[in-house]
């Protein structure tokens, strides 16, 4: 969602800081984690070495929670402020015009989500609007891509994902999934690329195009 069908308003830095300071207050090792660290590489290396190290798992669920309390604070306040990128919706409904199916994959929290649909016309331009909380596992694992697969009754072969950041990229080729990059966010166009992006583009525009391309061959 953000970066990609929303403006990026998320202070996704001070979010990474203050999931990884909760760890390290707890108890993490701090040398343990690297700059290049997100919030879901810092919660997977905390839970492997909490779980480990003798905490039990009623315990780390309880940190888990106490971080996913911080990140919506975070999230709420970002959602007060989103506004669309500009002919988001538009080229949305021209995709699905094609014959498309569209969802939304993200790792913001449902009240946050919600609260962006409040205030956004998003709702009836997607099938499936799907946060952290629906998805097993949040991205960069492939298990909400694949959960959405499911629901939308389609094989990952017939899917396209659309992200900004590379853990956009890491969920769709674990899941087998095609990626298609947009220089929209907080990642560049050579990153994404190199991340596994098949193409990127500059904007969603660029993604209407490569979808009529493709219908019409198909």
């Amino acid at each position: 969602m953000d970066g990609t069908i929303t403006e990026l308003t998320l202070p996704l830095d001070d979010m990474r800081e203050d999931t990884k300071n909760y760890y390290i207050k707890h108890g993490f090792p701090a040398e343990l984690l690297e700059p290049a660290d997100g919030i879901s590489s810092s919660t997977a290396k905390a839970k492997d070495y909490f779980l480990s190290n003798g905490v039990q798992l009623s315990d780390w669920e309880q940190m888990e929670a106490e971080v996913d309390q911080i990140l919506s604070q975070h999230e709420g306040f970002a959602a007060a402020s989103a506004v669309l990128i500009e002919g988001t919706l538009d080229i949305v409904n021209r995709i699905r015009q094609a014959g498309m199916l569209t969802a939304i994959l993200t790792n913001n929290g449902r009240s946050s989500v919600d609260k962006i649909m409040q205030q956004l016309p998003i709702a009836n331009h997607f099938d499936i609007i799907q946060t952290r909380h629906e998805s097993p596992l949040p991205k960069p694992y492939p298990d909400g891509l694949l959960k959405i697969a499911l629901q939308l009754g389609v094989n990952v072969d017939e899917m396209v994902y659309v992200g900004d950041a590379l853990i956009d990229a890491a969920a769709a080729n674990r899941a087998g999934i095609e990626f298609w990059g947009v220089a929209t966010g907080e990642t560049p166009a050579d990153v994404l690329q190199n991340a596994g992006a098949s193409i990127v583009f500059q904007s969603l525009e660029g993604v209407l195009r490569e979808v009529l391309v493709r219908s019409k061959v198909h």
